[in-house]
C-alpha cells in the first residue's frame, strides 16, 4: 500500500495529472492566494510565517502580512466584500442565482483565470533564474522574468502586457502604450539577460512550464554571490528550496 509521498512521486509525471494541476491551478490559484497567500516569498510577510490556514491571509486583519496598523483597513475592506456578496445575493433572490452565476461569476472566474496564466508564465520558464538572498540584486530580480506571445488576445485584449513584461519590471510606471517602443530600446543593451519566448502560445507554454518547471537546483559551480537556481523537470530529491509545494493528493 502507497503512501501519500510515494503515490505523488509515482504519478507527478502523468499527462491527466499535470492536466489536472494546470486546471486546479486556473480555477483555485488566485482565490487559494488570496486566502493563504501559498507560493508568495515569505519576504512580502511583515511577520514571521503563520502556520495556521488563514495566518497569512489577504482577509485577516491580523495575518502576518499586514502592520497593526493596517488592521482597520483590511476590516473595512472585508466588510466591502461582504457587501458585496449580499448584493449579489439579493440580485440572485430578483434575477434567479443562474443569471447572477452567468452575469458576474463567469466573468469573476475569465479573469482569475487570466491573473493567475499570465503571472505564473511571466516568471515561470527552464531558462529563468531564482536568487538567494546573498546574490540578488534588483536588476536581477527584474530581469528574470520573460516576454510571451499570447496572440490576439494578448494585443488586442490585454493591451501587450504579456508581449512586453520585462520593461515593466524595469520601468514599473511606464504606461503601456509606450511598453513596445521601450522593450525594443532596451532590448540591444540587455543582450543575453532579456529573455523572451514568441515561439509557444498560450497552452503549450503553460504545458511546457507545468512540466519542465516542477523543482530548482542551484548551481554550485559558481561564486555563492553569484550563484543562481535552475528549473527542472521530472523526478527529483528533495529540492534545497522550492517555490510551493504543489501536491494533488
Amino acid at each position: 500500500m502507497f503512501n501519500r509521498e510515494r503515490l505523488e512521486e509515482l504519478t507527478e509525471d502523468v499527462p491527466l495529472v499535470t492536466l489536472m494541476r494546470i486546471v486546479m491551478q486556473q480555477v483555485l490559484g488566485w482565490p487559494w492566494y488570496l486566502i493563504s497567500n501559498i507560493t508568495a516569498s515569505p519576504g512580502s510577510l511583515y511577520r514571521k510565517q503563520s502556520t495556521s490556514l488563514l495566518g497569512n491571509s489577504h482577509f485577516l486583519p491580523s495575518s502576518t502580512l499586514f502592520r497593526p496598523e493596517e488592521a482597520h483597513l483590511i476590516l473595512a475592506s472585508d466588510i466591502g466584500i461582504g457587501a458585496m456578496l449580499y448584493v449579489l445575493y439579493l440580485a440572485g433572490l430578483k434575477f434567479g442565482f443562474s443569471a447572477v452565476a452567468l452575469m458576474y461569476f463567469q466573468p469573476y472566474m475569465w479573469v482569475n483565470h487570466w491573473i493567475v496564466a499570465i503571472t505564473y508564465l511571466h516568471h515561470t520558464h527552464p531558462k529563468l533564474p531564482k536568487y538567494q538572498p546573498e546574490a540578488w540584486t534588483f536588476m536581477k530580480g527584474a530581469l528574470a522574468t520573460v516576454d510571451r506571445e499570447f496572440g490576439w488576445v494578448g494585443k488586442h485584449m490585454l493591451h501587450n502586457v504579456i508581449e512586453y513584461h520585462v520593461v515593466h519590471h524595469l520601468f514599473s510606471r511606464i504606461p503601456q502604450y509606450h511598453a513596445e517602443e521601450a522593450t525594443k530600446a532596451i532590448m540591444p543593451l540587455l543582450g543575453e539577460a532579456y529573455h523572451q519566448d514568441k515561439q509557444r502560445y498560450f497552452i503549450p507554454a503553460l504545458w511546457e512550464s507545468f512540466t519542465n518547471c516542477q523543482w530548482i537546483e542551484a548551481d554550485d559551480t559558481a561564486d555563492p554571490k553569484e550563484r543562481a537556481y535552475w528549473y527542472k523537470g521530472g523526478p527529483s530529491p528533495p529540492p534545497e528550496s522550492s517555490m510551493g509545494k504543489r501536491s494533488w493528493t
